[in-house]
């Protein structure tokens, strides 16, 4: 980070949520007429998870979820469930998620998402600075992004930016610089990206051949970026071993788009992000989460199934932290 941009980010200290909300937003132009597609030169290759003994993992994604989906719903078909609470998932939200409603952000002016034909990633659900291995994790409708710093965020897409702005970043750490970041694309977004130190990636538009009219002389576009900084190996948190055993239902967090796990008694809630955390579960645990099923909204039931589906493949191949079952 240039000292400029921590000057920049440091000035966000005597700026509030408030006072950016009072901030009259410049009006943006955004052009989709005649543009194909997006795409990304070069693209990394796909990230790997990697335990702390250094064994690679590839993610569960939803390449893997295709192969996979038949066994897995045949596993969880034939399995002994536990015994679930009898209330509905409204009371268990009302009880132990206590969701605060908040307005519907407004959908953005053009949708650039519809020009990624190639491997999407699809909507942003959440952001969330994960304290454990310092970085921010950014969650999407087919899979999560890793960065290892603040600014390797600005290498996304504008318009992924712009919609990051419109989330609450999860910050349970209260890390300063995570709260600044923040602040500022926020700041930076209203103010039409005037700060070039935090400012997004913009693409080229590109020609695509054979495709100018001579009439009109109009022609089609492709957006091209350069690709995305996310991290290749993307560090498996450690797991608290075999600490399931008074769990008494798993349930999934519309707001922060969690697994949360709630205990009998006054015991403070497990809450998971990825999936493939349950990697580094002891067997204990992962029986635990086969047997329970997780309770969802209707709308979340394709994020909140892949908890599902990733403990019940756990749980069958006995991928998991400690020996085999025997």
């Amino acid at each position: 980070m240039s000292h400029e941009q921590l000057l920049a980010l440091n000035a966000m200290k005597d700026v509030d949520d408030a006072k950016i909300e009072k901030m009259p937003i410049e009006p943006e132009t955004e052009n989709a007429e005649n543009i194909e597609e997006s795409v990304f030169e070069g693209e990394s290759n796909k990230s790997t998870y990697v335990r702390a003994n250094g064994t690679k993992f590839n993610p569960f994604d939803e390449e893997w979820m295709k192969e996979n989906q038949e066994e897995i719903d045949e596993q969880l078909k034939n399995r002994t469930p536990s015994d679930n609470p009898t209330d509905s998932f409204e009371e268990w939200r009302k009880r132990f998620l206590s969701r605060v409603e908040k307005p519907t952000p407004p959908e953005a002016q053009v949708d650039f998402l519809q020009f990624e034909r190639v491997k999407p990633h699809g909507r942003i659900l959440c952001w969330m600075f994960v304290k454990e291995i310092h970085c921010v994790a950014i969650k999407r409708a087919f899979g999560i992004q890793y960065f290892r710093s603040l600014l390797s965020i600005l290498s996304l897409p504008f318009y992924d930016v712009a919609s990051l702005t419109k989330l609450e970043l999860v910050n349970r750490a209260k890390f300063e610089g995570a709260t600044l970041f923040e602040r500022k694309i926020k700041f930076n977004k209203r103010s039409c990206w005037k700060d070039e130190s935090y400012k997004p990636q913009f693409p080229i538009y590109q020609q695509i051949k054979f495709t100018l009219d001579p009439t009109t002389n109009t022609a089609r576009y492709k957006l091209v970026y350069q690709p995305t900084k996310v991290m290749d190996k993307i560090p498996l948190m450690p797991m608290k071993q075999n600490f399931l055993n008074d769990m008494r239902l798993g349930c999934y967090d519309p707001d922060t788009h969690e697994a949360v796990t709630v205990f009998n008694g006054d015991r403070e809630n497990f809450r998971m992000l990825d999936p493939m955390r349950s990697v580094n579960m002891s067997a204990n645990d992962i029986s635990k989460l086969f047997r329970h099923d997780i309770l969802y909204e209707d709308n979340d039931a394709h994020q909140a199934l892949k908890f599902q589906h990733v403990a019940c493949y756990c749980f069958t191949e006995e991928f998991m932290q400690e020996a085999p079952r025997r």
